[in-house]
């Protein structure tokens, strides 16, 4: 089912926008799955996480940008820009507010009714400061405090990560509070339908990367073509032959220097 969206008339940007500085909304993101997989895994990876925390945070992006087909201007996130956002942006780089782009907002999601969002110079930047605030490294300076225990959680490979960044609000209030709720009666967090879709889309983004680093058809089905492939870096590299994405057969498959 998709969104609900405010029907509100746009009555132009906040008053700490600067209307100069909005973008248009492109017609296509130029993203289809595969790519988009295969670009997030790459900056991930660069950036010196594991295959597999690379992604877990890029199971994020795959559902926020629904596999690509909606990033603009480099935002893969949904990132929107708050008035103390942009007066810390301006305190960095000068009068001149960030670049922006608007959308209606959703309606389920308690969104504002016109919500702005970042602009980024690419992909790999966007990815690289939304790991910076979102899941900030232990011991780093976080311009949002609240979402450090997910960092904690997220470089200590703990899977709750994903839903402290739920409790920090990340994915608006309704979300934080049904995680409460099922907490308070007893259930598990896999209850919460964003926490188990994550897990699910953390393992396919897992199966279309390996299938791209072994060349074979990227449709994220494990079958005997991937398992023959796979099976043959791990005879390369000395490993029992299973067939399987253990840690070490993606470590195998990961290009020259990553962890």
């Amino acid at each position: 089912m998709s969104p609900r969206k405010s029907t509100t008339p746009y009555a132009g940007p906040p008053a700490w926008l600067d209307a100069a500085h909005e973008l248009p909304l492109p017609k296509r993101s130029g993203y289809d799955a595969p790519r988009f997989v295969s670009e997030c895994m790459a900056a991930f990876l660069a950036l010196g996480l594991s295959p597999r925390r690379a992604a877990d945070a890029a199971a994020n992006a795959m559902g926020e940008a629904s596999w690509g087909a909606s990033v603009w201007h480099g935002n893969a996130g949904g990132w929107k820009i708050t008035q103390a956002y942009a007066r810390a942006w301006r305190a960095a780089h000068g009068p001149d507010g960030p670049p922006w782009w608007k959308a209606r907002g959703n309606v389920d999601s308690e969104d504002s009714p016109w919500c702005f969002y970042r602009a980024f110079p690419s992909l790999g930047d966007f990815l690289r400061e939304w790991l910076e605030h979102f899941v900030p490294r232990p011991g780093t300076p976080t311009p949002y405090p609240r979402y450090t225990p997910a960092g904690a959680a997220f470089w200590a490979d703990d899977p709750a990560w994903f839903c402290h960044l739920i409790l920090a609000g990340y994915k608006g209030d309704p979300s934080r509070r049904l995680l409460l709720r099922l907490r308070a009666a007893g259930k598990p967090d896999t209850d919460h339908p964003s926490v188990a879709a994550h897990r699910q889309i953390a393992g396919r983004v897992l199966r279309l990367w390996a299938q791209h680093r072994l060349g074979v058809d990227v449709d994220g089905r494990w079958g005997p073509q991937s398992r023959a492939e796979c099976r043959a870096v791990q005879r390369g590299a000395g490993l029992p032959e299973t067939g399987e994405l253990d840690d070490a057969t993606l470590a195998a498959l990961a290009p020259a220097g990553a962890p």
